[in-house]
């Protein structure tokens, strides 16, 4: 075993045409490998019931390797354990000022935070819907996370209630910047923070979702950028006219745009967003199908 030390908008779309954690039609980068992140371990209600205390037993290679923990659908496990089971030799830090845990392995580097939407990992960025957990004392991350970063296969194993991890020679997650299209994360995270960059992380991924839906839908234009400067039926986001695009992201903004490029989905096949308070939605009402609120931005499909 090796030793391892996401202001104003108004898009006014004339023509243009949860978390599942990955669905809908939003569209990778290029060079996305992150199947073990993306595919949530969940568990059913049912299931919880019929464990005592929501406990998940969850497997390394078939061995029985630490009991993780159900919280709603999701199955939680510490994050101290899981190194430990998988035979890395990591630091783990929590600084109780800021509520973040740092795991610092060899070519391995993971953070999250209390109230934080996301995680990173070797800078980049996954959506984490409620947050690092607090399990017995113990600061938990949802095993998909875990095992992701170190890419382990994971599997739900209805039968026996129990996750099962596999890795022939567990290794650290490719970095950022051998993954991102970097012309992509450019834009997407300009577009995100001139459009979304003062609402809450889930409306920062839901506008970089209605950008990569646009990519992967045929009538639009099929890049980052041609989505962004579409004016084929006149400027599709006003911050292109404004100006605003230019301006550099918050943290937030780029992190969100990270975490769309990884598949994180929050509305589905949403193709459009609108302020309502600073633009009329009858046309999106009378003609779209709405999707969700999430802050200020109603989006449609």
């Amino acid at each position: 075993m090796k030793v391892f030390s996401k202001k104003r908008i108004a898009v006014l779309c004339v023509i243009c045409l949860f978390a599942c954690m990955v669905s809908g039609f939003t569209t990778p980068a290029a060079g996305t490998n992150a199947d073990a992140l993306a595919a949530p371990v969940t568990v059913t209600s049912t299931v919880v019931q019929q464990h005592a205390e929501s406990i998940v037993p969850v497997y390394l290679n078939g061995i029985k390797a630490a009991d993780g923990t159900a919280l709603g659908d999701t199955v939680y496990m510490p994050i101290a354990a899981f190194y430990d089971a998988a035979g890395i030799q990591a630091d783990i830090v929590r600084d109780e000022a800021t509520g973040t845990v740092t795991v610092t392995a060899e070519g391995l580097s993971l953070k999250a935070a209390d109230g934080q939407k996301y995680v990173t990992v070797n800078d980049r960025c996954f959506y984490l819907a409620d947050g690092l957990q607090n399990l017995g004392g113990e600061a938990a991350l949802p095993v998909r996370i875990l095992a992701g970063s170190l890419q382990y296969t994971v599997a739900w194993d209805a039968e026996s209630a129990s996750v099962s991890l596999a890795a022939d020679d567990p290794l650290p997650l490719a970095s950022a910047d051998a993954t991102y299209n970097a012309e992509d994360l450019y834009w997407l995270s300009h577009l995100i923070n001139a459009e979304a960059g003062n609402q809450p992380f889930e409306g920062k991924v839901a506008v970089g979702n209605v950008v990569l839906n646009r990519v992967a839908d045929p009538s639009c234009p099929n890049s980052v950028h041609d989505v962004v400067f579409d004016n084929r039926f006149g400027v599709q986001f006003s911050v292109i006219t404004t100006g605003g695009i230019y301006a550099e992201p918050n943290e937030e903004s780029l992190a969100a745009a990270k975490a769309c490029l990884e598949g994180a989905s929050v509305v589905g096949k949403a193709l459009y967003f609108v302020n309502p308070t600073l633009a009329s939605s009858k046309w999106f009402d009378q003609t779209r199908t709405f999707i969700a609120t999430i802050g200020e931005h109603d989006f449609y499909a």
